[in-house]
């Protein structure tokens, strides 16, 4: 490989990245609205689509670690790609308690708050 695509793979990795961080901002939003209106169909929408997260963050991290074992990078290249699968963790993460927010949701079906939702909108 050369030099040229390596660093195209190592752009196209990061244009995945970006992706991944798009369906995760997604999902905490939709999460957090279901959970607000009591939306129990949106939230299992995003429990379904958790594994769409997953998916990608195992298919970041399977091409990083390929071009990791078989180009052998410079010190640059390489700090890329290991802030790129940190970051990915995080972001799978973040997917993860999108989905527990949809399960709350969901078990609390359209009962009402205990108290109103003010804060948690806001820190989402």
């Amino acid at each position: 490989m050369s030099r040229e695509s390596f660093q195209k793979a190592i752009q196209e990795l990061q244009t995945e990245l970006i992706e991944m961080g798009e369906m995760v901002n997604k999902a905490i939003e939709q999460a957090v609205l279901s959970l607000k209106e009591k939306n129990v169909e949106d939230a299992e929408r995003v429990i379904a689509d958790d594994i769409f997260i997953n998916k990608k963050r195992w298919d970041i991290e399977e091409k990083s670690l390929a071009l990791i074992v078989t180009q052998q990078p410079v010190a640059v290249d390489l700090r890329k790609l290991i802030s790129l699968l940190n970051i990915i963790v995080d972001l799978e993460r973040m997917g993860d308690h999108a989905e527990g927010i949809a399960k709350i949701t969901v078990m609390i079906g359209t009962k009402p708050h205990v108290k109103p939702l003010i804060d948690i909108p806001t820190m989402a």
